[in-house]
């Protein structure tokens, strides 16, 4: 399928810098168009009537990771630098960011300002000034970041405060597991009294994790290949509990409908299934997914999915298009896009596609 088929026109459309409660609103205010896959119809409305499409029963699927602030000074002798993470790989590494700065070199190993124990290894240069690095002890990271880190605004305009100030607006309302690089923004529309009225009409919840890492940046999610087919997503680590699992599984064996709340949601459950018989049991587990789903995709656990609006020729609005079918999706963009109003991207307004 030709990627330009996935193409909009951006001249009109709003993308803010800053989550909705920083800029005066609350969490529920935002637009959502819903789209009907059974009616082929498109509804306009605001999500705060997003119970209104649940149903008792609905097993509500969330993903309880949230961004860390990704920034870490580094020393290598008398010289200092500050060095992005951008997420994680399979085999150890992790992708970085260190911004131009003229020393970095293959074996090249930096030390941490913050914790002398901490070290940083360049490996191999990659595009746009991103390093495959080795961070040594790895089990330092996670805790040196949650302590010490910075986003990138703190170093470049000491003067934007906002992350500093107000973290939680960075994160949903349910989120308690630090490790993403990137907003895991499906879920920042909820806020805890809408959490609470769709529990109270019988919608059953669970978490999972799924740490937002690279392929969440624009440079990796849009697509440059001609054929949606040739592209390819980074591997992101997740991890669905026992819990977890056994209400995927009572809600499958029920007959009950399965929601993802975002694309990470999306990807971690049919990266459980993705081997198995339709209906059949999953398993807990831990892991890696490069799952990328485009039109044509089987899908075997999720009936609803809750996203954001995205950026044109991107995996996620191909995602979508898989789940929804391209002509539906695509005859949505036209109506927001005409309609105006709408704001994009992860701190913009919502799709419910039923």
């Amino acid at each position: 399928m030709r990627t330009e088929e996935f193409d909009y026109n951006v001249e009109s459309r709003i993308v803010p810098d800053d989550p909705v409660e920083l800029r005066g609103k609350s969490r529920e205010d935002g637009k959502m168009v819903v789209l009907d896959r059974s009616t082929d119809k498109i509804t306009h409305t605001v999500f705060s009537t997003i119970c209104q499409y649940f149903r008792p029963g609905d097993l509500l699927v969330l993903n309880d990771s949230y961004v860390l602030a990704n920034v870490l000074w580094f020393r290598y002798g008398d010289e200092t630098t500050h060095v992005g993470l951008c997420g994680h790989e399979p085999d150890g590494t992790t992708i970085v960011d260190v911004f131009g700065w003229p020393l970095a070199a293959p074996a090249l190993t930096l030390t941490s300002k913050n914790n002398d124990r901490l070290t940083c290894t360049l490996l191999e240069a990659l595009p746009d000034q991103l390093w495959r690095a080795r961070l040594e002890p790895f089990d330092l990271v996670t805790p040196t970041l949650v302590e010490f880190g910075q986003r990138v605004d703190d170093i470049t305009d000491p003067n934007l405060t906002l992350w500093r100030s107000a973290p939680l607006a960075y994160r949903s309302v349910y989120a308690n597991t630090p490790g993403s690089f990137n907003i895991p923004s499906a879920g920042l529309h909820f806020s805890e009294a809408l959490l609470a009225e769709a529990v109270a009409k019988g919608v059953e919840v669970a978490h999972i994790t799924l740490h937002v890492g690279a392929t969440e940046t624009f440079a990796v999610r849009h697509i440059t290949e001609k054929e949606v087919e040739n592209h390819k997503v980074r591997s992101e680590y997740f991890q669905v509990g026992d819990r977890a699992a056994a209400q995927i599984n009572r809600a499958v064996s029920g007959g009950r409908r399965v929601i993802a709340v975002g694309t990470t949601v999306m990807r971690t459950l049919e990266t459980l299934a993705a081997k198995l018989e339709p209906k059949a049991p999953v398993q807990a587990q831990s892991g890696w997914t490069d799952l990328y789903i485009y039109p044509g995709f089987n899908f075997k656990l999720v009936d609803v999915l809750l996203t954001n609006l995205h950026q044109p020729r991107s995996s996620h609005i191909v995602l979508t298009a898989a789940f929804a079918g391209k002509e539906l999706v695509m005859r949505s963009y036209a109506e927001i896009l005409e309609g105006g109003g709408y704001e994009f991207d992860m701190f913009g307004d919502s799709m419910l596609i039923v």
